[in-house]
């Protein structure tokens, strides 16, 4: 059975076939692995220049932007601040040390060097806001951040197998041109230098800092201190600015309002007398009053016969009008409970 079997199927000899494909397998394998390597660091870092640069825009919103309304290039200072500050912190492509570190990160067959961000403003990023309201609020042309850098092959396998008479690939498994490369954290590169950049509209036009957010003492205005007639006069001024070109069109719609909610004419008879005159709105008052001022309350100064105790905005507790807030605020203050913004206990 055994002889019948070997004259069917005579022996062959060994050829060596399954060394030689997993020799050549190998040689294939390394390489594939190499270049995923680094092709996924140069993915890893690329979203690193990316980071760099969205997180400019973004710290540099937390930074001073105007003075009301007086300046609003103030912005520029605070996004070119955040920009020098995300170069440091991203020196090495971390971005979590506050203290620059040694301007490079290397990985296994990559390294990451140059880091540059860059933030500007008045880029085309614009909202001018109501015709009316620009003299006080005014557009400074929004912000943008661009970040760029260099990746660089590190102790990689430029050459495999590709030179001598018995070189088994024909091409070079790197080229030098393909070993340093500029990455962008928008787009890519033109002429060595990133263009793409992330854009975004940057202040509110809302108070902020110590020199808007004291309390606004109610005064009477009148042509002498009308400009500055409080402790907040970027408060008041930024107030004053909007309402006056709009009570010119409309010159009783004010005390109108003011008079519906009082049930008296607030206005002074100085002002009173001047309705012929066309000048009744002219006469302006305004409050600003926190917990500080003697829980909300703001007394208006007896300047005339017709003066009346004024209700602030928002809790005066012996306001007409404004009574529930006094009251929610006698009610949560034992508590030391929320009020109008202030922190829970």
């Amino acid at each position: 059975m055994t002889s019948r079997l070997a004259r069917r199927f005579p022996r062959r000899p060994a050829r060596g076939q399954a060394l030689l494909e997993a020799a050549l397998g190998v040689t294939l394998f390394v390489t594939i692995i190499a270049f995923g390597i680094h092709l996924s660091e140069v993915g890893f870092l690329s979203l690193k220049v990316q980071e760099a640069a969205v997180s400019a825009l973004w710290d540099g919103t937390h930074g001073r932007m105007h003075l009301i309304p007086a300046t609003y290039s103030e912005a520029g200072d605070s996004m070119r601040k955040a920009g020098e500050s995300a170069q440091v912190r991203y020196a090495d492509f971390k971005g979590l040390s506050s203290t620059m570190g040694p301007g490079r990160i290397t990985q296994v067959f990559t390294r990451g060097t140059d880091m540059q961000v860059r933030c500007g403003m008045d880029v085309g990023v614009g909202w001018a806001g109501a015709v009316l309201t620009r003299p006080a609020y005014r557009d400074n042309g929004g912000t943008a951040c661009n970040a760029q850098a260099t990746l660089s092959t590190w102790r990689f396998p430029s050459s495999f197998l590709d030179e001598g008479d018995g070189a088994l690939y024909q091409k070079r498994q790197l080229e030098d041109s393909l070993a340093r490369m500029q990455v962008c954290s928008v787009g890519r590169p033109v002429g060595g230098s990133c263009s793409g950049r992330f854009s975004m509209l940057v202040d509110d036009w809302g108070l902020a800092g110590e020199l808007e957010s004291p309390t606004c003492n109610i005064m009477k205005q009148d042509y002498i201190n009308r400009f500055f007639p409080c402790t907040n006069p970027a408060f008041h001024a930024a107030v004053w600015t909007t309402y006056a070109p709009t009570s010119l069109p409309i010159p009783i719609a004010a005390s109108n309002l003011a008079e519906a909610a009082l049930l008296v004419n607030p206005l002074p008879p100085t002002a009173l007398a001047m309705i012929g005159l066309g000048m009744k709105e002219q006469t302006f008052w305004m409050s600003s009053a926190g917990e500080e001022a003697a829980n909300f309350i703001q007394v208006m100064p007896l300047l005339d016969p017709i003066s009346k105790v004024w209700p602030t905005t928002p809790g005066s507790l012996i306001g007409v009008t404004t009574a529930p807030y006094g009251a929610a605020y006698v009610k949560r203050k034992p508590m030391r409970g929320c009020f109008l913004g202030l922190d829970c206990d």
